[in-house]
């Protein structure tokens, strides 16, 4: 009976670091669910903001079709929001070479041109 009771002992611990275990990733579970709702709202509260500034700007263009000065639009505090950034692509930097000395072996050695 001693043996069953080692058993049973060595049984509930396991159970017991087990369940440990399992209510960490439960809570990281749930936080990560957290994370990527907060990232969803973000995303819809940015695509929303950007079609009010885009409102927002097509109304004052119309003021200014309309009549308006951008200058009594501005003094009256109506000035649209700034228009979206485009992000510009990244290039390369520092000297590039592409002459024949910048050749290059099929080991991907520099082999440097001889005249």
């Amino acid at each position: 009976m001693t043996a069953t009771t080692g058993k049973q002992a060595a049984a509930a611990a396991a159970k017991t670091l087990l369940a440990e275990r399992i209510a960490l990733v439960e809570t990281l579970g749930a936080a990560l669910d957290t994370h990527r709702r907060a990232e969803q709202a973000v995303t819809t509260a940015r695509s929303a903001a950007d079609a009010a500034a885009q409102h927002a700007r097509d109304a004052y263009d119309a003021a200014k079709t309309g009549g308006w000065t951008a200058a009594e639009l501005n003094k009256a505090g109506l000035r649209p929001p700034a228009p979206a950034r485009t992000r510009a692509t990244k290039t390369p930097t520092g000297p590039h070479n592409t002459g024949p000395e910048a050749a290059v072996d099929g080991s991907g050695n520099a082999v440097t041109a001889t005249a």
